[in-house]
């Protein structure tokens, strides 16, 4: 790869693992699209882990919601980072491998907090139409953590979904004019082009 172009990658891969660590950092949520039957569907998902090596990122999610049953039936996904502040946009594009109950979801589930663990614990499936206002927590934890015995419920529905990319979009918008470029990444290299904004 070209040094200018090696040097925009290795700028995306410090972005992406320094969301990782900063709670604050702009691209530590992001929106991630998929499809259902008849249209995409988007929402925002937190990030919680960067791969260079690998290719991939990922974030937790409920079994029972939307999203999961949509990249079931088709894997294929979208993710938008950006960043008001740099005026830097970055966009992937993969496919997505689903964890749950396995290994890689138990040691996750241990090093998630207490106060994030409810959130898996709700009665309801997420989306779920109900018939008046109910914040989806058990009463018994709605203002308390949970004790690690508690939030096994919770244990049931979480899941890691893992976005591998093989497309990375990256545009800079300024005033000067705005520059973009695409990286198509294969096993064994990664390909890239500019491309107009």
């Amino acid at each position: 790869m070209e040094k200018e172009f090696q040097n925009i990658y290795d700028e995306i891969v410090d972005l992406m693992e320094n969301a990782i660590s900063e709670s604050a950092h702009p691209y530590r949520t992001f929106s991630l699209a998929s499809v259902d039957e008849k249209s995409p569907k988007v929402r925002t998902v937190v990030l919680r882990d960067f791969s260079k090596k690998n290719n991939y990122f990922e974030f937790h999610s409920d079994i029972r919601s939307p999203k999961l049953a949509e990249l079931k039936n088709n894997n294929n996904f979208s993710a938008l980072f950006y960043s008001s502040q740099t005026k830097v946009q970055i966009r992937f594009n993969g496919k997505t491998k689903v964890f749950y109950d396995c290994s890689e979801t138990k040691k996750r589930w241990n090093q998630v907090t207490p106060s994030s663990k409810r959130c898996y614990m709700g009665p309801y499936s997420p989306s779920e139409s109900l018939s008046e206002y109910h914040p989806n927590i058990p009463e018994s934890v709605q203002f308390k953590n949970p004790s690690d015995k508690e939030s096994l419920i919770g244990y049931k529905n979480f899941v890691i979904v893992r976005c591998y990319f093989d497309k990375v979009d990256y545009l800079k918008l300024k005033y000067s004019g705005h520059f973009r470029c695409n990286f198509m990444l294969s096993d064994s290299k990664i390909d890239a082009e500019w491309i107009a904004p």
